[in-house]
């Protein structure tokens, strides 16, 4: 028989488990006193996360020292942070409050009188004055996000601002810029350079790291890639500097940014850009048949201007390489970089929903529709027709006529008159204090009438659907086109959608 002191003991530790049980179940515990039992479930606490700010580890291709950034949001422009930094070598910045994802992000680098640049070609740094932006989404992936700061990122910002509605003549107003339009933008830009700078991890070019990037002689299948594309990157600064040596980096950027405000590398303008531009290439043939308006036929009529830049960027390639004895001590690499396709190739299959080839060319469609096109005529009018002519920003609808061609600012300088027409669609016609605006938004009133089935003649008339009830008729901005050319533009009032005459004229301008 157990003893009296083992009875305790036991009674002890049968105890201390039935305490244990109870602290260790906090959330499950038993009423008395009421006659009845309940538990009742407490719930854990719930751990507060508390958002932390971002870190942007910004990148650009080349050092640039005493230079200064700065972070805006984009939604109301206001400063998040800005930093005077010594160098971009290894430049991360701790941004001071968290960021809202709704928002776009405008990175910028500006220079001071004392900024330094590093020119790899010729190892030496110099003096240099430009604004390098970016617009970017927050990542929510990461709480450090690489911002890539190149002549992609600059080029992709003025294009989205032509995107978003504004013109060359107008004061830049980056918010306007959706994430839409920005993602548009950046499609533009990635496809005429072959997603060149487009988000390369390089550390940036310096006197310390310069033969670290271009003497990467341990490829692998991981960094082969990565080495392809630091050549083709940089390749494209050799090409430039070929005519135009002097800050060729500097140079390059800010030419390739006013080529491409129409979203193609194309040696041409937006109409009325007053920016002088000196272009990569010659200018690129104009799509002028709309009876052609199809993928083989476009790039067929941009072979040339493609295959010629082609072979100039990929000569500048290999010049670079073999600067570096590519050839000799890295052949492997030196072979996938001569067998590289230096643009998209020529098309075998006709396609109606994409009209582009990467690489060099001016990929728009000519303006109008083809004749033998399964047109209807609009309402109220006797001639072949199409309506819900919208801007360049819509889901894209290849049965319906691209305005751009006509983008751009016209000006009869003679009389006053000035016609704006904007990738949004809003268009504008004014002279002196006169001012009449409307929206290409893919109304009924928004149509393109051909007025001789045997030329190019055209007729763009644009109106809200509001009636000017006092007189019973819409407000019409009506631009009359030869092909791509706007020879005229007349604002006034009709009682039919798809007018080929104003039955009242307001304003009426030239602009030939």
């Amino acid at each position: 028989m157990p003893s009296l002191r083992s009875k305790q003991r036991l009674n002890q530790y049968i105890s201390l488990g039935v305490s244990s049980i109870l602290l260790l179940s906090p959330a499950f515990l038993v009423g008395c006193g009421s006659g009845e039992s309940e538990a009742r479930y407490v719930p854990p606490t719930p751990e507060v996360v508390i958002p932390k700010p971002k870190n942007f580890d910004i990148k650009v291709p080349i050092e640039m020292r005493d230079v200064v950034v700065k972070v805006y949001d984009n939604f109301d422009d206001s400063l998040v942070i800005e930093q005077n930094v010594s160098t971009t070598s290894n430049l991360n910045i701790t941004l001071p409050k968290v960021l809202n994802t709704d928002h776009l992000y405008r990175i910028e680098i500006s220079t001071t009188p004392n900024s330094l640049i590093y020119d790899f070609l010729n190892g030496q740094y110099k003096s240099f004055s430009l604004t390098f932006n970016a617009l970017v989404e927050v990542n929510t992936s990461n709480l450090t996000q690489p911002i890539y700061i190149t002549p992609s990122s600059e080029a992709i910002y003025q294009r989205a601002i032509i995107r978003s509605g504004q013109l060359p003549t107008d004061i830049i107003n980056s918010k306007q810029v959706s994430a839409l339009q920005l993602q548009f933008a950046t499609n533009d830009v990635n496809s005429a350079l072959l997603n060149g700078f487009s988000n390369v991890d390089l550390p940036n070019l310096s006197p310390s790291t310069i033969l670290t990037i271009f003497k990467s002689n341990n490829l692998t299948i991981a960094t082969i890639n990565k080495y392809i594309n630091t050549y083709l990157n940089f390749g494209y600064i050799q090409q430039w500097s070929s005519s135009n040596p002097e800050n060729a980096f500097v140079e390059f950027t800010k030419n390739l940014a006013i080529d491409l405000k129409d979203g193609y590398l194309d040696g041409k303008k937006i109409h009325g850009d007053p920016s002088p531009l000196v272009s990569l290439i010659g200018p690129a043939p104009e799509n002028t048949d709309p009876n052609k308006n199809t993928l083989i036929h476009i790039a067929e009529n941009q072979k040339n201007i493609r295959d010629q830049y082609a072979g100039l960027l990929k000569s500048a390639v290999l010049k670079l390489a073999t600067k570096y004895e590519q050839q000799t001590s890295n052949p492997i690499g030196y072979i996938q970089l001569e067998q590289k396709i230096y643009s998209g190739t020529d098309p075998k299959i006709q396609a109606t929903d994409v009209f582009r080839v990467a690489g060099a060319g001016d990929y728009r469609r000519a303006v109008g529709f083809a004749i033998n096109s399964p047109t209807s005529k609009c309402l109220d009018s006797n001639y072949l027709c199409q309506s819900g002519v919208t801007g360049i920003n819509t889901v894209f609808n290849p049965n319906l006529p691209s305005i751009e061609y006509l983008i751009g600012g016209y000006e009869d300088k003679i009389n006053d008159c000035k016609l704006n027409i904007r990738a949004n669609g809003v268009l504008e016609l004014q002279k002196g204090t006169q001012i009449f605006t409307s929206k290409l938004d893919g109304d009924s009133t928004d149509n393109l009438i051909l007025i001789n089935n045997t030329g190019q003649n055209y007729l763009l008339n644009s109106s809200s659907t509001d009636i000017d009830f006092s007189l019973q008729k819409y407000k019409f901005i009506q631009i009359k086109l030869n092909g791509n050319q706007v020879l005229s533009a007349s604002a006034g009032l009709d009682i039919r959608k798809a007018p080929d005459q104003l039955q009242t004229t307001q304003l009426e301008c030239s602009f030939i």
